[in-house]
C-alpha cells in the first residue's frame, strides 16, 4: 500500500466529507437534542447519556470522564488506529482520494521536524529563564 500525503489540507478535506454523527453513531446510540447529539460515552460505563457530539463544530465530547476531541480522535481511540490510519479509513469510507506521497512531502516533513525541534528547545530555554 502507498505512502500518501497527508497535508492539513488533505486532513481538512477528509473531515469535511466525513459525517461524525454517522462514525461516531456506529459506536454510540445516538439521540438528537437540539443542535448536538448525545449518547453514553463509549470510554467509561454510565446510565444516564453525557456524551455529546456537535457536527457543526466537528467536536465530541463527555462530561462525564472529560474526553473529547475531533472526528479522527474519536477513530483513533474507538478502532485503535494511528492518525494516518485514521485520515486514510475515512477517506476511502467517503470518497475522499488521499494524493500519493512524493519526493516533496519528505522534504516538508523533515523541515517541519526541524521547526518542531528548534521551537522546543526554545520553549526549554525560556522556560529556564523563567524559572
Amino acid at each position: 500500500m502507498p505512502e500518501h500525503d497527508l497535508g492539513p489540507d488533505v486532513v481538512a478535506r477528509v473531515r469535511e466529507a466525513a459525517d461524525m454523527v454517522e462514525v461516531v453513531g456506529e459506536h454510540v446510540a445516538l439521540r438528537r437534542r437540539g443542535r448536538t447529539w448525545e449518547g453514553l460515552c463509549p470510554f467509561h460505563e454510565e446510565k444516564t447519556p453525557s456524551f455529546s457530539v456537535d457536527p457543526e463544530k466537528g467536536l465530541f465530547y463527555c462530561f462525564g470522564c472529560h474526553r473529547g476531541g475531533d472526528l479522527l480522535s474519536f477513530v483513533m481511540a474507538t478502532e485503535n488506529l494511528s492518525f494516518p490510519e485514521a485520515v486514510e479509513t475515512l477517506a476511502q469510507r467517503y470518497g475522499v482520494t488521499l494524493p500519493v506521497r512524493g519526493p516533496g512531502a519528505e522534504q516538508r516533513r523533515r523541515e517541519t521536524d526541524r521547526q518542531r525541534t528548534l521551537l522546543e528547545e526554545a520553549q526549554a530555554f525560556f522556560e529556564e529563564r523563567l524559572r
